[in-house]
């Protein structure tokens, strides 16, 4: 009779110990989980308009629940890195500020993830050029002006609790086929695909 309680004893323990740990493995997870983050991604890149310009991007990233995420991206492209001058005409600047704004989904491996985001916003490009004659008389022509911005963007991350190294691509939507169902208007969309390589930083 006494082994027997004994034994219920022991039993009982390991029961509770074990259901204990079971309990507690799903919080000790949530500890380092990659959900609910906010993160700052800043990246370099180029354009695949045979890598003509330099890239400069920002990405903020929140992921409040498991599969939903939000996006913010800024860039500034410098969008004519050699300033050509090419018979007599001279460009002076050549470049583009790009403000984005997403919302997507993650799918998250041990130590990577893959987000998927459609991107709206707005591009403002500005650029200068100069016509010199023979006669040295300087004539210029400068352009400033806005133009939507949307597309779809896939962004992988890999990396440790903290620090993180990043690829994304950005491909826009613009303006084929939402301008021109044309299909040759998709060379302006295959000039302006962006890829992006950086090391981000989890804030919280």
């Amino acid at each position: 009779m006494k082994q027997q309680k004994i034994l219920f004893v022991i039993v009982s323990i390991l029961a509770f110990t074990n259901g204990f740990a079971q309990k507690n493995m799903p919080a000790e997870k949530e500890k380092y989980s990659p959900l609910r983050q906010l993160t700052i991604d800043p990246a370099i890149g180029i354009h695949t308009n045979f890598g003509t310009d330099l890239l400069l991007s920002t990405l903020v990233q929140w992921n409040p629940q498991k599969h939903l995420s939000f996006a913010s991206h800024s860039s500034f492209n410098i969008n004519n890195i050699a300033q050509r001058n090419f018979n007599g005409i001279k460009t002076d600047y050549n470049y583009s500020i790009n403000q984005k704004f997403g919302v997507g989904t993650t799918f998250y491996t041990k130590r990577s993830s893959n987000t998927f985001l459609l991107m709206a916003g707005v591009k403002y490009t500005s650029f200068k050029e100069s016509l010199i004659n023979p006669d040295n008389n300087k004539v210029s022509a400068s352009v400033n002006a806005f133009s939507p911005d949307y597309g779809l963007m896939y962004d992988f991350r890999k990396g440790g609790k903290k620090y993180f190294f990043s690829f994304r691509m950005y491909v826009p939507l613009y303006p084929w086929p939402v301008k021109n169902v044309d299909i040759s208007a998709a060379d302006g969309n295959m000039n302006n695909i962006a890829l992006e390589f950086g090391v981000g930083i989890k804030i919280k």
